[in-house]
């Protein structure tokens, strides 16, 4: 009578097992414990199982005892309880990981509440932009990798220093902590994503795990600030982000000293501003000088792109809808080049 036997930390195979092709007579508790256990056991339980059904179905009519009959049942039960068995290891595995990644980012909120205080909140988005505007999707190098932290020479990172020390600074604070491993890049993606939050955004919670890179990635890959529509779309492109994406992460803008609204309050503001165009306005001269000192040239080109100005206009009456798309195009960036423990 076929048979299978299991018991914790031990599978036997029975010889439904053997046809099916697992040749292995147990399974032995590989490098990493009872999570690679789980799902090896998961999966080779799933194809008995399916072994079972096939071989209950082509075999029916061969098989006219009833103690044939209960021996295939028997296995299809035991195969059952044994999927339940790891399921529920695997489940209570998961359970721990989940609550250590919990404990992991409240120290890491509790790092930033002492580092980054609101004034601070614009230089660490920005530094995320640069940092992350390294990637080329073509070459599958750059990214949010930390490399940035050896380009602070760079001139189009000036003052990139600023946003870089209260990352510093919780990276020191949380040396002794739960979150003692994390690595800078992790740092910058968090640190952004508290800034949005800090100032009136999304919440965003970012994948950690990212390693950090040895070395400055290559330069001249930060789009000027001069650059047409049609030269930003193309430059977005190469780091694999569509018109959209340019246009939603553009909202950034709203935080800071680029003149659009409050400058620690992150809203739609950005493109309100966008579509009144200001800069285009009459007025005295003191008025038109100030006009033209909002924004970068590259913000005030968007709404000449009719492709650009869809997307304006509908974030211009739906902060909630800008939210949303910003907080999966901010994701989206700050795994752009990463590489995962």
């Amino acid at each position: 009578m076929e048979n299978m036997m299991c018991n914790p930390g031990r599978l036997v195979l029975s010889n439904v097992e053997q046809r099916a092709g697992l040749n292995s007579p147990k399974i032995s508790v590989p490098k990493g414990g009872l999570k690679h256990l789980n799902i090896l056991a998961q999966r080779r339980s799933r194809q008995v199982l399916v072994q079972c059904a096939h071989q209950s179905a082509s075999q029916t009519r061969e098989r006219n005892t009833p103690s044939k009959i209960v021996a295939t049942r028997r296995d299809l039960l035991v195969s059952g309880a044994t999927l339940s068995f790891v399921s529920s290891n695997k489940l209570q595995a998961e359970a721990a990981s989940v609550s250590d990644e919990e404990a992991v980012r409240e120290a890491i909120d509790a790092a930033f509440k002492q580092t980054l205080p609101p004034q601070k909140a614009p230089s660490v988005l920005r530094l995320v932009f640069h940092d992350a505007g390294t990637y080329d999707e073509a070459s599958k190098t750059g990214g949010l990798n930390a490399s940035v932290r050896f380009e602070f020479d760079r001139p189009e990172n000036f003052g990139l220093k600023r946003g870089f020390g209260p990352i510093t600074k919780a990276h020191d604070l949380l040396k002794n902590s739960v979150a003692k491993d994390i690595s800078f890049s992790d740092l910058i993606a968090c640190g952004g994503a508290y800034a949005v939050r800090m100032t009136g955004g999304p919440s965003i919670t970012v994948p950690l795990g990212r390693l950090d890179a040895d070395k400055a990635d290559p330069e001249g890959r930060l789009p000027a600030e001069t650059l047409s529509p049609s030269e930003l779309k193309a430059h977005f492109a190469k780091g694999g982000f569509s018109a959209q994406d340019l246009v939603v992460l553009s909202g950034a803008h709203t935080v800071g000293g680029k003149g659009f609204g409050e400058p620690l309050s992150f809203d739609n503001t950005y493109f309100k501003t966008l579509l009144e165009r200001p800069w285009n306005a009459g007025g005295s001269k003191m008025d038109v000088e100030m006009a033209q000192m909002i924004g970068l040239p590259s913000d005030k080109a968007l709404p000449d792109d009719e492709e650009c100005y869809s997307w304006i206009e509908l974030y211009a009456h739906d902060q909630d809808r800008f939210f949303k798309d910003f907080e999966s195009a901010y994701l989206k960036l700050a795994d752009t080049g990463a590489t995962y423990a």
